[in-house]
């Protein structure tokens, strides 16, 4: 007995600003790529088909592949694309076949659409994959795939601070033609689009549309996955950006702003082992050659001097490269855009808006209470501070003259500067200050919320030396004898403290990425056997000055 056809086909469905004139939905396409542009009558909708193919060019091994073996290879090809756009008002539905995908003008396609669905229709206990990206300055990208299908906790997703893109999993499609037909259900996948199954026939087409726009218009109250929705990027166009890139350009000339230094996903490991920075193309005044560490005022400085209304531009044009060398000569990175160098954050209507790497991003105040609240219970595990206040001098050592201070007291040692070197990290430190428990002690000037991430990376990758490392552990124990010939050190540390001078750790005096950053340091420092604290360094407050990098010295 033949098995019936299935009433549904899996398709690419996206959905787009309805109010945009039609042409504007999709991008600009030539003659020789347009075959078919018709339009379409769906049960009295008036819809549209775009078809076509893209002709791509000639792959770049080719050359290579015929200069070794002296064949002629002519593999160019074609990309065949189909697209079918359905109004049905405030939406423009866009069904992809093929490289449909490519014709749409992403302007005005609804990010997060699919995962919108799959948040209310996914199952939590037979998910497929999980793809996602770290909002810190690591920006790392994950994609965890089980192709037998495991519960959410089964992909180790971070509970703060990772962003979601896609998922794929067994999902309940009652709403749709082919659940109520067939009464299975269905896997799907889901992220700026969702790929399931939409009827063939033209009227329940049409109900399957109306039927996802009801589901996603759905409370997502009782879902296991609705952390998913409460960090999300803005589109480009979202009319909140104008605002809040207004209020970033004002936040330059702005001391109380919630404005800070990061670095670029692309630039850690580079940046944190800089002998120098160059910036160019920042407003007047030519490139600036920054001595030793990146500060936020080498930035705000030149920015401040830009026009206001020009300064979002300036963000983008101007460039960071990180140098080996003191004089700035010897680049060892790519040159990146400034705006991927600042974070800033911002509340409209009770909503938390936060830039970070170059994007703007939405974060759900439901969310930020509830980090708040475990911030807030973490700083409470204090480490005791000797009475030794920090005066800051102004000069680019205060850091390591005060550690030496602090080494004065009983059981302190100083290893602020004393770099080790390991396989796996080539020149970092263990830390600046080793306690009179041997506790790992991280030493900043805090004087920005935002300023604190620079310390947690130090922490983090000391840690993780020390435990992953044999060679990192002799390095410590060996610097310790040399300090203290009496001193012996068998074992990596099981504390590390994070110490700061410029405001105290309070959950009111750090910024929401840095209060991300921090629930994530904890937990790995957990795993690697160890505990967190915290210490508030006695200082004096700094005198407010206005940076001046040094120009960057030329060849002779």
């Amino acid at each position: 007995m033949p098995t019936p056809s299935s009433p549904s086909k899996p398709v690419s469905l996206f959905r787009l600003d309805g109010t945009e004139a039609e042409h504007e939905l999709l991008v600009s396409l030539t003659a020789e790529q347009v075959t078919t542009d018709v339009p379409v009558d769906l049960s009295g909708t008036a819809a549209r088909l775009v078809a076509g193919t893209f002709r791509t060019e000639m792959p770049q091994w080719v050359p290579h592949a015929a200069a070794l073996t002296g064949s002629r290879l002519d593999l160019s090809s074609t990309l065949p694309f189909a697209v079918l756009l359905v109004p049905r008002p405030p939406w423009t539905y866009a069904v992809a076949w093929g490289a449909g995908h490519l014709v749409l003008n992403d302007e005005y396609v609804e990010q997060g659409f699919g995962l919108l669905f799959g948040i209310r229709r996914l199952d939590p206990y037979d998910l497929g994959l999980v793809a996602s990206a770290a909002l810190d300055v690591s920006a790392r990208a994950t994609q965890i795939s089980i192709p037998g299908g495991g519960e959410l906790s089964a992909f180790r997703l971070e509970p703060y601070g990772d962003l979601v893109n896609r998922l794929a999993g067994s999902a309940d499609l009652t709403d749709l033609t082919y659940g109520r037909v067939t009464g299975k259900r269905y896997r799907i996948r889901v992220g700026n689009s969702l790929w399931a199954p939409l009827a063939k026939e033209p009227d329940a087409f049409l109900a399957d549309l109306d039927a996802v726009g009801a589901v996603v218009d759905e409370p997502d109250a009782e879902s296991a996955l609705r952390f998913v929705a409460q960090t999300r990027p803005l589109e480009r166009h979202h009319r909140l950006v104008p605002t809040l890139e207004r209020r970033l350009a004002e936040a330059f000339e702005d001391e109380s702003a919630a404005l800070g230094l990061t670095w670029p996903g692309a630039a850690v490991h580079d940046a944190e082992n800089a002998g120098s920075f160059r910036i160019t193309g920042l407003g007047a005044g030519g490139p600036l050659h920054v001595e030793a560490r990146l500060e936020l005022a080498h930035l705000t400085g030149r920015l401040a001097e830009i026009p206001v209304d020009r300064r979002i531009k300036a963000l983008r044009a101007g460039r960071v490269v990180t140098c080996a060398d003191e004089a700035g000569e010897e680049e060892t990175g790519t040159p990146l855009p400034v705006a991927r160098w600042l974070v800033f954050e911002t509340t409209i209507d009770h909503v938390r808006y936060v830039f970070h790497q170059g994007r703007w991003y939405r974060i759900g105040e439901t969310y930020v209470e509830q980090m708040r609240a475990q911030v807030a219970d973490l700083l409470s595990r204090k480490y005791f501070w000797p009475d030794v206040t920090w005066r800051p001098s102004g000069e680019s050592d205060d850091e390591n003259r005060y550690c030496h201070r602090v080494a004065g007291e009983p059981g302190y040692l100083c290893l602020d500067r004393d770099f080790a070197t390991t396989p796996l990290h080539p020149r970092f430190e263990l830390c600046d200050l080793l306690g009179p428990g041997d506790e790992l002690i991280h030493v900043k000037w805090l004087g920005r919320a935002t300023a604190a991430s620079h310390l947690y990376t130090q922490a983090l990758v000391s840690a993780e030396a020390l435990h992953d490392e044999p060679e990192a552990l002799a390095q410590l124990a060996a610097k310790v004898s040399a300090a203290d010939p009496d001193r012996v050190l068998t074992e990596a540390p099981r504390t590390v403290v994070l110490a700061a001078a410029g405001r105290a750790w309070q959950v009111d005096e750090l910024f929401t990425l840095s209060q991300i950053a921090l629930l994530r340091l904890d937990r790995a420092v957990r795993g690697l056997q160890a505990t967190l604290r915290f210490a508030d360094i006695p200082y004096v407050p700094k005198r407010t000055t206005r940076a001046q990098p040094v120009l960057r010295r030329r060849k002779r």
